[in-house]
């Protein structure tokens, strides 16, 4: 089985309406992705009701934004609900487990300082709160020096990090949809659970079109954080 749990759509940062992200997760052969938008889950329901007419799974996610200065985001799966933003990092785990969740550590150890979180920080969360997995394959460019740091991080800290999983960050549908994936046999969650899964990279990443890219990325960096500021979303 193949999974793609990590996916936005234009409901926060992403550029394809729910729609078309199930027909580029049908495109590309997956049997699961999670859709983990930005700070809200408005998009879940309707992917769901498309993924089951299509045949793929859908697990509701969120990608969290913790407080200020670090904003460290952390991916939540099988939630009920919306987790607040701008917690601690630690409240944020919290409150993910609270609802039944699970709570995966997304492109860990990125050369910035927003965003990733960095090996002194996630020293610190799993002394006193475990997680349930952490993306060990992303399309994330991080280096070769990050990328072996990442490896003996998660080979000494294995049983406080659980799974090792993949996922595309998925922002262009089928551009760059199941690009780095996550294998497992069975149910996915038992499978996480039991740390059985498996991140691989499949395919080279794709090319969307320019202008598509500058505007997701003017949709990330400006327009969304700017909606917030003013508590318009």
């Amino acid at each position: 089985m193949i999974a793609d749990p990590h996916c936005h759509t234009d409901s926060s940062d992403g550029m394809v309406t729910a729609a078309q992200l199930i027909d580029a997760a049908v495109q590309a052969h997956l049997d699961l992705i999670a859709v983990t938008d930005h700070d809200t889950m408005d998009s879940v329901k309707e992917a769901q009701r498309r993924g089951e007419a299509a045949g793929i799974v859908v697990v509701a996610g969120e990608e969290v934004t913790t407080k200020w200065p670090g904003q460290t985001h952390i991916l939540g799966w099988f939630l009920e609900k919306p987790i607040q933003r701008g917690m601690s990092l630690e409240d944020t785990v919290d409150a993910i487990h609270d609802q039944g969740g699970l709570t995966i550590v997304p492109h860990p150890f990125m050369p910035v300082y927003f965003g990733s979180i960095q090996p002194d920080m996630l020293r610190r969360l799993i002394e006193k709160h475990r997680v349930d997995g952490i993306e060990m394959a992303s399309t994330v460019p991080i280096g070769n020096r990050r990328r072996q740091q990442l490896q003996d991080f998660y080979t000494n800290n294995r049983e406080r990090l659980g799974a090792a999983v993949g996922g595309s960050d998925c922002h262009f549908g089928a551009h760059d949809i199941g690009q780095v994936v996550t294998r497992y046999e069975g149910d996915f969650r038992i499978a996480v659970e039991k740390a059985t899964t498996v991140p691989e990279r499949v395919r080279r990443a794709g090319h969307a079109p320019t202008g598509t890219v500058l505007r997701q990325q003017w949709r990330a960096m400006v327009d969304l954080p700017l909606r917030r500021l003013l508590g318009q979303l």
